[in-house]
């Protein structure tokens, strides 16, 4: 059943006469055919609980404006550091990944809107390179920095990114090269 934004919708729990089979599914469900146990569930409290229904079915990036996909991308982007900041670092991930998705083909684009592309993909490549980092996703991490690295080549925070990607993927030699390479860069960025 799909609801409409703003709606709610109340869940119940079971009654307290409900039974449960060996494998916890309720008398009410016929998966499987092991027998149902005489013991009921207990004592249930009169609980009703309602979710708002916060968001409904997300545009696809063809179906949107270059404004809608640079909005949509700052919104999961905006999204993905909150998840960050709570440790959420997977969930995260996926949040800046489908940023990058709503603005990666960017040549229809205007050029103050190419700019904030850029500048978005950048971002949110490295944010993602960060939680790979969080995750121990080393080779992933390399990946997003190397992105990163072919939008911006004197990217100070990808070249660090990318070389503690490198050491951890016993790559010592690359990892030197990029920190020698950030440090020539930004010599005062210790």
């Amino acid at each position: 059943m799909q609801r409409e934004k703003g709606t709610e919708a109340v869940v119940a729990p079971l009654p307290a006469s409900s039974h449960l089979c060996r494998r916890r599914h309720t008398s009410r469900c016929h998966r499987c055919r092991c027998s149902l146990s005489s013991q009921p569930l207990g004592v249930v409290a009169p609980l009703t609980v309602s979710f708002d229904i916060a968001s409904g079915v997300e545009k696809e990036s063809w179906d949107m404006s270059t404004p809608e996909k640079i909005e949509a991308a700052g919104k999961k982007k905006e999204d993905g550091n909150a998840l960050f900041k709570a440790g959420k670092y997977a969930r995260a991930a996926k949040r800046y990944e489908k940023a990058v998705k709503y603005i990666e083909y960017d040549s229809s684009f205007g050029e103050e809107e190419k700019k904030q592309a850029k500048a978005l993909k950048v971002a949110c490549n490295l944010n993602d390179a960060a939680c790979k980092l969080k995750l121990k996703e080393y080779k992933q991490a390399e990946k997003l920095c190397t992105k990163v690295l072919e939008l911006e080549s004197r990217n100070v925070k990808a070249l660090y990114r990318r070389a503690q990607a490198y050491i951890q993927l016993a790559d010592l030699d690359l990892a030197e090269f990029d920190i020698k390479k950030a440090l020539e860069i930004d010599p005062d960025n210790r």
